[in-house]
């Protein structure tokens, strides 16, 4: 019996994770498929936002009242900033990244002779830059 309790439990993490990453690009979708480093970066942040959604949960479900231990919608669980950076992580990729995405996008579909400014690799150099922050939480989000 216990057996089929596990497996019912993993089929239902399975699930959770694949709603979570429904809004990531689907590589069959994308006319040049994403490169293995986009595939990771997209991959380690999804992992960040199970633990966010998951592990510290939104206050919007209601899981805590009390106002000094919520961070931007978010319960924390620690009494450093642990938490907070990996909410802070997580809202920058799920709210503020297809944002400034766009933006790239815009700027380099509008670019001209005066204005070589290389926003893509801005946006890169950025996402590299929340990679490596996220790389030095990893450890401590587990705890």
């Amino acid at each position: 019996m216990k057996l089929h309790a596990c497996i019912d439990q993993e089929r239902k993490r399975q699930k959770e994770r694949t709603a979570m990453t429904d809004d990531l690009p689907d590589r069959q979708e994308e006319p040049d498929n994403p490169d293995a480093d986009d595939r990771m970066f997209h991959a380690c942040f999804s992992l960040l936002g199970e633990f966010v959604e998951q592990e510290l949960g939104s206050t919007s479900q209601g899981y805590d009242k009390e106002q000094g231990r919520l961070y931007r919608g978010y319960r924390l669980h620690s009494a450093n900033d642990r938490d907070k950076a990996a909410i802070d992580l997580w809202l920058w990729y799920r709210d503020d990244l297809p944002r400034e995405t766009a933006v790239c996008d815009h700027a380099i579909a509008t670019i001209t002779a005066d204005n070589l400014i290389d926003h893509e690799q801005i946006l890169e150099d950025l996402k590299d830059q929340k990679l490596r922050d996220l790389i030095d939480i990893r450890r401590q989000l587990w705890i």
